[in-house]
This record gives C-alpha cells, sequence and structure tokens, in this order.
C-alpha cells in the first residue's frame, strides 16, 4: 500500500515540475515574439524589476518599465535591418527552489530569408511572482567552461 501511496506522490510531483517546465517556456516563447516584433511595451511584461543585465565589462540595471524600454529600443536597434526573428536552439531548465529557476538557452537570429546570421546563449534567471515566471537576470555569454 506504502509504495502505491509513493508512486502517486511521484506521478503528481512529475506532473508539477512539467506545469512549471510549460509555464517558464511561455514566458520565454513570448518574450521572444515580443523582442521579434520589437513590441517594446509586450517585452518588458515578462521582467520583475529591478532587472539586471550581466555583459562581459558591465552590468546594466533596470528598475522600472520605462529604464528597461530603453534598453530594449538600443539592443534591438542595434541589430541589422536584415533581422527578422529568433529561434531557441536549446534551452535548459533548473528549478532551485519553488520560486526561482535558472535556464539556460542558445539561440540563433535570423534573416527574412531564413538564413542564420548569429547563434548565441543566455542564462536566464527567473521569479514566480503570482503565479507567472518573470526574467530578474539575464547574463549573454559566448563560452562556457566548467572548471574542475
Amino acid at each position: 500500500m506504502n509504495y502505491k501511496v509513493i508512486f502517486f506522490i511521484l506521478i503528481l510531483l512529475s506532473f508539477s515540475w512539467l506545469s512549471e517546465k510549460n509555464k517558464i517556456m511561455n514566458t520565454l516563447n513570448n518574450y521572444n515574439m515580443a523582442f521579434g516584433k520589437s513590441d517594446y511595451s509586450e517585452i518588458v511584461k515578462y521582467f520583475d524589476y529591478p532587472t539586471s543585465f550581466n555583459l562581459a565589462n558591465k552590468t546594466i540595471n533596470a528598475g522600472n518599465r520605462f529604464k528597461l524600454n530603453l534598453i530594449y529600443r538600443k539592443i534591438r536597434g542595434d541589430l541589422p535591418d536584415y533581422y527578422s526573428y529568433s529561434k531557441w536552439d536549446d534551452i535548459s531548465i533548473e528549478l532551485i527552489d519553488d520560486n526561482i529557476a535558472i535556464v539556460d538557452a542558445d539561440f540563433s537570429r535570423y534573416k527574412e530569408n531564413g538564413n542564420i546570421f548569429y547563434s548565441g546563449s543566455a542564462r536566464y534567471f527567473l521569479r514566480l511572482i503570482d503565479n507567472k515566471w518573470k526574467i530578474f537576470s539575464l547574463t549573454p555569454y559566448t563560452n562556457s567552461k566548467i572548471l574542475d
């Protein structure tokens, strides 16, 4: 009898994990679509504040939607005119507690003709707020090494 209870609990936990994974993926996919469309008012909905962008040589903080909107206008404005959309190539999600997730994502940026012109990676930190996952930190990177 105890084995059945444990088995049932494990099944429920696995469904819970799948549900959280789907919610995180929905946040990232919606964010990615808004980025591709230059929909700045939509992009900022997927963030919690303050938000940090951890670049190789500095960290940029956005304490509110207005500042984040300006940051994304700069990021998106610096892309070439032939940029059309981005796609996730690979995503791994680690839930470090019930309210914090770390996502390592590889992505590609495409021209209108469907050819890739850039591929990169980023680590996203998300927080669960009011049953919605929100990005609160983003770190783009080119090389990742595990040090022994």
